[in-house]
């Protein structure tokens, strides 16, 4: 099954190319195998994605704000049906027992 694997992918080949690079040790030079990776592009992409999503604020201050002002001035009325169906579901009301 391994070997079904490796040969569908191709990975001995990708094991078997590694780069080369000249080192010097007193005077005479030898070669050295260095170690490389490549990564796709959708990896590439991800990572990107990732570090962007790392940027966005966890909490939004403006919405935080702006409920905060309707409380404090009592205009704030949320919609008690989904307010209601939301604490059904978390388990907070029990509708059985009414």
């Amino acid at each position: 099954m391994i070997g079904r694997i490796s040969g569908q992918y191709n990975i001995d080949a990708l094991n078997n190319k590694k780069s080369k690079r000249s080192v010097s040790y007193n005077g005479s030079s030898a070669y050295e195998e260095a170690d490389n990776a490549k990564f796709s592009s959708f990896g590439t992409l991800l990572s990107k994605v990732n570090a962007e999503i790392k940027n966005i604020p966890d909490v939004r201050e403006d919405v935080v704000t702006n409920f905060k002002t309707q409380i404090e001035e009592g205009t704030y009325n949320p919609p008690l049906d989904k307010l209601a169906g939301r604490l059904i579901i978390a388990g907070m009301i029990d509708v059985a027992a009414e």
